[in-house]
This record gives C-alpha cells, sequence and structure tokens, in this order.
C-alpha cells in the first residue's frame, strides 16, 4: 500500500522538478470560467512551485482573456499527465495576480530571451493579426514588454493524484488545513 506521506512527497517533488527542468508535469492545463461562462482550458508552463505556501506560478500576457476571467472568478482547475509514469494530477485552485514589483522582476529575470519575446508585442493575445482591418497595434520593447508580464499564483486547495500504471489504479486527494496536507485514498 502507497502512503500517504510518500505519495504526497511525490506530487511536491514531481511539482518542484517541473519547475527546474522540463518534465511531463511542466507542461499543465489550465482551466477558468470564461466571460461568457463557458468552461476554457489552455496550455501553460508551470514556472515556479513554492511548498511551504502550497503555491504554484504560472505567467501570462496581462492583456490575455484569462486574466479577466480569473480576476472575476479566481477558481481554477490545473491538471497534468506523466505519460511516462502513467500518473496524472488534478490541482483546484484559487489563482491571482502579483502585484509587488520586486516580485514580478525576479520573476521576469528568469525568463528566457524568447519568452521575453512574447510580451514585447504591442497586440493583444487572441485579435487579427496584421493586415486584417480590425488589426492595431505595434511591438513594444524593455520596459513595456516586463509591463505586460503577468505572474499568476494559484493557491491549492486539493491535489488529486491517479496513478494508472499498473493493472489496479491507485488514487489520493490531498487538502490542506492550517498549512498542513492530508491525505485520504479515495475510489479510482
Amino acid at each position: 500500500m502507497v502512503a500517504s506521506e510518500d505519495t504526497l512527497e511525490e506530487v511536491f517533488t514531481s511539482l518542484a522538478d517541473a519547475t527546474a527542468g522540463r518534465t511531463p508535469f511542466t507542461l499543465g492545463f489550465l482551466g477558468s470560467l470564461g466571460l461568457d461562462g463557458g468552461p476554457r482550458i489552455r496550455a501553460v508552463i508551470l514556472r515556479a512551485f513554492d511548498r511551504a505556501t502550497g503555491q504554484i506560478m504560472v505567467a501570462t500576457n496581462a492583456f490575455s482573456e484569462k486574466v479577466a476571467e480569473i480576476e472575476r472568478v479566481p477558481s481554477v482547475a490545473l491538471t497534468m499527465y506523466d505519460d511516462n509514469r502513467g500518473v496524472q494530477l488534478r490541482i483546484r485552485g484559487t489563482a491571482s495576480f502579483i502585484d509587488d514589483a520586486d516580485e514580478r522582476s525576479r520573476a521576469w529575470d528568469r525568463v528566457s530571451p524568447g519568452g521575453r519575446h512574447l510580451y514585447a508585442s504591442g497586440r493583444v493575445p487572441g485579435t487579427p493579426l496584421p493586415g486584417s482591418p480590425e488589426s492595431d497595434g505595434e511591438p513594444v520593447v524593455g520596459e513595456k514588454a516586463f509591463d505586460r508580464f503577468a505572474w499568476m499564483a494559484i493557491e491549492m486547495a486539493d491535489v488529486d493524484w491517479l496513478d494508472l500504471s499498473g493493472t489496479t489504479h491507485r488514487r489520493w486527494k490531498f487538502t490542506p488545513k492550517a498549512g498542513v496536507w492530508s491525505g485520504q485514498e479515495i475510489v479510482p
């Protein structure tokens, strides 16, 4: 039998590893409630994980629709799957955007030049491309690119770990209470 503490340690180690280098859990799928009330799912890259606070950090463009969606309804879900191990993580939480300029700056400093380029466009994500009558916006550089950088924290409310690798599937649900995580094995 897999112990709760061992499984929780595997979850936290997997999340930390996903932010330190490329792993199957580096790419997750974030679900939010769209401005029209419908579901929205998009791929995100896990950028940081803080075990002590139970927070996962994700970068995004400050003008993307997901920012307005999450500011309106901060409840989110994040799913990741490791095909090599046959393990799925589903995380529910509350998302918020970091306003502290120093913290955002430290996160920005860790963004690669190629990643920074994604914030250099003056165009809003999802708008028509140049050549369309509705397009506008010129590329921006330097501080203006940083101004478009949003640093999102997801405070984990629960984690659902599902191991599909064996003939018998195993599933644990973990929740924090006063900063202490506890787990319960549940039916897969």
